[in-house]
């Protein structure tokens, strides 16, 4: 079983998915979001460098999965991405038409090759939240971004999110602080397991 935890940079997937699998004691799968050699050059020059970019997070991503498939075959495992994101920064910063298409048929092939969220989780957070964080986690090549970048990203999210059409939760960041108060773990948890077994 894939629980996938999504939401907008900074929004805290990382410590949730992390705090999450603790809680259950499963398996946890993490972004190897440094294994993109071009995600810098992105953050310099967007324009000039999305291609090359989300092809490769999508190729990473997807490297990923496939070689969790088994685990989550056969257990359970948390994860603080799925290939549902990919699809959000393409529609975001592609906008060559071929690019686009074969994004598209690239996107098709993975998601075709891989287990797909059996949950989404997704982390709810306001635009000025989402900046705050990224500003304090102070990663050096996020830090020259333009705060609207962020609002466009999140804007995607919430688009994406109430499409979904498979099982999910929504989580509001600004509410649930995890960090703060672990017992959000368990609460978390408990919705996890009743929407599981809603029919």
């Amino acid at each position: 079983m894939l629980i996938a935890v999504d939401g907008c940079l900074g929004a805290g997937k990382t410590t949730v998915a992390e705090g999450l699998a603790a809680h259950r004691n499963c398996v946890a799968l993490f972004e190897d979001f440094e294994a993109n050699p071009f995600l810098r050059a992105f953050y310099a020059d967007p324009a000039a460098n999305a291609a090359e970019t989300e092809f490769a997070f999508l190729l990473v991503h997807f490297h990923q999965l496939k070689h969790a498939a088994n685990t989550i075959k056969t257990s359970e495992v948390v994860a603080d991405f799925h290939l549902g994101k990919d699809l959000i920064y393409a529609d975001l910063n592609l906008s060559d038409a071929v690019a686009i298409r074969l994004f598209g048929e690239m996107y098709e092939f993975c998601l075709n090759k891989t287990p797909e969220p059996t949950i989404l989780i997704f982390l709810s957070a306001t635009t000025d939240l989402i900046v705050e964080r990224v500003r304090r986690r102070d990663r050096e090549f996020e830090q020259s971004i333009d705060p609207e970048y962020y609002a466009s990203v999140n804007r995607l999210y919430e688009q994406y999110f109430n499409r979904y059409a498979g099982k999910k939760i929504r989580v509001p960041m600004d509410e649930w602080d995890f960090v703060q108060d672990r017992s959000f773990y368990a609460r978390l948890s408990s919705l996890v397991d009743e929407e599981l077994s809603a029919t």
